[in-house]
């Protein structure tokens, strides 16, 4: 963005924190009686006003889910300050990326569905194609900064609640049909009831598509292969790979305090992107299937000056794939352990039928977590946190390559596959990891306008031993109207089993003796409300993070993970809310990021150091409105070594009509995305030189009927 825009920025902020000098500060509470403003839990683990949360936070609600038309998850998080969503080279997963911290498995965002974690062990991620459906979420709450302290692994560079509609959030039965580009059609139904004392919701949705096909790569990983050993078996230019079925299924039970969740996430022949290897594979395809269930009681009211909220989870997680690394006709270098290994080969050999692997891995999930809450001693409230876990791994694979299959003396090999789950051949072992954790935290109200919030946990891992993570946040109702907060936070994220435990790998291998990577942050931030209809926020991070994990090759030609890595980032992020009439909402905010490496000072590669995010939503008729949204993405930095320019950044216009209120019953929505069909990418690995196309421009229209 240009120095001036920025200098703009500051003086904007400047101005209306200098504005109302004449205001004095209130006593208690009475400045949330004026302001009416947004609640958060996932700040402290309890419910709080958003000004006083001790965090930078971010509440989005199901209302401006459905004003801006977003489709699932990843559209949502767009309007987040600071958060970029990029894609993975993994099946184009997302890469939610905040402040600057970005891998392209993303294990440093713990994402939480009702409080609880979706994480998997084998890359400490939300495992593959994991962005969530959006039709049936009441809330998402974000936290930017660590969040360890409270959630414990993976809270890193942020923490995001999504949290689903129970039955007083549907009322009723709601029916939803869309139509749109790429073939995509999607239906859904949700249904909430009270019965006595009982509340019952249910929600059912499918969506299918046969994926952009605009979306065209001009050369992929076989391209390289095929000019080296002169073949012509790519199938570049070609596009990535984006259909597939999905089918959630949900049910929430709630009677007195107890509360049920049982969830269903299947999908089905999903196309695998830009192919595992980074070769296209068009007719590749993984089956998935993520099962959650939870029992939750919450009691504020447990024992006199005592509450209580205990979770018991279980979450298991399969995957099936049938995948060609490298398409049929392939001729390929083959190392003596059975791998391909361009720099000392033991033979040529052919692949008429392909380079077939399918690695598979199930999941299975236990967890405990309970709180105490004491509020007899005046002025604090303390939190007590306990709880255990338990993961195991269990990992399936055949294939046509690899040790225990060939050496590279064969000349030729076909399509044959050899199973080597449950032997020493298999991609990764069976792992498991048990771990437990304490906290304790003071919410400490130091005098009418001043909270202090101290809190630490320590969690202790089965295979690496265990790490304590504390919190500092000094919030200051500095005017009636204006919130200062001055917060310190450490967290930690665990060395994931791919991490730990790969093996047979001919480009990363894994290593038992990792540390978990650490950060520490420290921010200034401001809360402020000038009038009614003008709510703004800016903050201002730094942060230092140390031991992150790498591949990194010691001279062996394989990778093998390390704790080599080092990053300091600083930044800014400005938000502002403009209820401009009755009839006009603007939303909007800017980010400003500096990530470098501290061992090279070179800017962390992938992140972009500017965006800027422009919503505003205008009822311009009764029962009408249009909702716009611009979004830019500055360009962002090669990793080292790669020599190609810099991603170029993008700009990118949505469209959202929306007709309500038709026939006391039903909603239309009609969308356009990427109104002006930008060329926008994403960075990829250098086997794929063009980057990764998004989608083009697309039209969808949606009907809602609610009985």
């Amino acid at each position: 963005m240009p120095i001036h825009l920025l200098s703009l920025l500051f003086l904007s902020a400047a101005l209306l924190f200098t504005a109302p000098l004449a205001a004095q500060p209130l006593d208690g509470d009475d400045d949330l009686m004026m302001m009416d403003e947004e609640m958060v839990s996932i700040a402290t683990g309890g419910l709080q006003p958003l000004s006083r949360a001790p965090a930078v936070a971010t509440v989005i609600t199901a209302r401006d889910i459905e004003a801006m038309g977003a489709r699932n998850l990843d559209e949502v998080l767009e309007s987040v300050p600071g958060l970029h969503v990029s894609r993975s080279s993994l099946y184009l997963n997302p890469i939610y990326s905040i402040r600057g911290v970005r891998t392209d498995t993303s294990p440093h965002v713990l994402i939480l569905l009702n409080g609880v974690p979706l994480t998997n062990l084998y890359q400490g991620n939300r495992g593959s194609f994991s962005t969530l459906p959006i039709e049936d979420v009441a809330r998402v709450e974000v936290i930017r900064g660590p969040g360890s302290a409270v959630y414990g692994a993976d809270a890193f560079s942020g923490v995001i609640n999504v949290i689903t509609k129970g039955a007083k959030d549907i009322d009723g039965t709601e029916v939803v049909g869309e139509i749109a580009s790429f073939g995509t059609r999607r239906a859904a139904l949700l249904h909430g009831q009270q019965f006595g004392e009982t509340e019952l919701a249910f929600y059912l949705e499918y969506r299918q598509t046969d994926g952009d096909e605009g979306r065209v790569i001009e050369e992929d990983a076989q391209t390289l292969f095929d000019r080296a050993l002169g073949t012509t078996a790519s199938l570049a230019p070609g596009p990535l790979d984006t259909r597939g079925k999905r089918l959630d299924v949900r049910l929430d039970a709630k009677r007195d305090h107890w509360r049920l969740r049982l969830w269903n996430w299947r999908l089905q022949d999903m196309g695998v992107g830009p192919g595992l290897a980074q070769a296209l594979d068009p007719n590749g395809r993984v089956d998935f299937s993520n099962y959650l269930t939870d029992a939750t009681y919450d009691n504020p009211d447990f024992a006199r000056d005592l509450g209580l909220k205990a979770t018991l989870s279980y979450m298991g997680i399969s995957g099936d794939s049938r995948q060609r690394l490298f398409p049929a006709g392939t001729r390929l270098p083959i190392g003596s352990d059975g791998n391909i290994n361009p720099t000392s080969p033991a033979g040529i050999v052919d692949f008429p039928d392909g380079l077939i692997g399918n690695p598979d891995i199930d999941e299975q999930h236990w967890r405990l977590d309970s709180s105490l809450f004491y509020t007899a001693l005046q002025s604090h409230r303390l939190r007590l946190g306990m709880g255990a876990s338990l993961g195991r791994l269990q990992a399936r694979e055949e294939k046509n390559f690899g040790p225990g299959v060939i050496n590279g003396s064969q000349p030729v090999v076909d399509g044959t596959l050899t199973d080597v789950t449950g032997t020493a051949n298999v991609f990764i072992g069976d792992h498991e990891r048990r771990a437990y954790y304490l906290s304790l935290q003071d919410k400490w109200q130091l005098a009418p306008d001043w909270d202090l919030t101290a809190g630490v946990r320590y969690d202790n891992y089965s295979d690496f031993g265990s790490t304590v993570n504390p919190r500092l946040a000094l919030v200051w109702q500095s005017l009636y109207n204006l919130t200062t907060k001055l917060l310190y936070g450490r967290a930690f994220r665990p060395p994931s089993f791919q991490e730990l435990f790969n093996q047979n790998n001919p480009v990363a291998i894994g290593n038992r003796n990792l540390n978990p990577e650490t950060i520490e942050t420290v921010e200034l931030a401001f809360d402020y409300q000038p009038t009614f209809e003008i709510h703004t926020t800016v903050n201002l991070f730094s942060y230092e993070i140390k031991d992150l994990i790498e591949f990194v090759d010691p001279g062996s030609g394989v990778s093998v993970a390390d704790n080599v890595g080092r990053q300091r980032g600083r930044g800014l992020e400005w938000d502002l809310a403009w209820d401009v009439s009755r009839s006009i909402d603007i939303r909007t905010n800017y980010a400003f990021q500096d990530a470098r490496d501290t061992t090279t000072d070179e800017a962390v590669a992938g992140v972009p150091r500017h965006q800027f995010f422009l919503r505003g939503d205008w009822r311009f008729a009764p029962q009408w409105s249009i909702d716009g949204r611009f979004n830019w993405i500055s360009s962002r930095q090669r990793p080292a070594g790669d020599a190609r320019p810099a991603v170029a950044g993008y700009r990118t216009v949505d469209l959202f009509l929306r007709r309500t209120d038709i026939l006391g019953k039903g909603e239309l929505g009609f969308m356009v995305r990427n109104l002006l069909d930008q060329d926008r990418r994403e960075p990829s690995p250098q086997a794929i030189p063009n980057d990764y196309p998004l989608e083009g421009r697309s039209f969808s229209a949606t009907i809602k009927l609610h009985f």
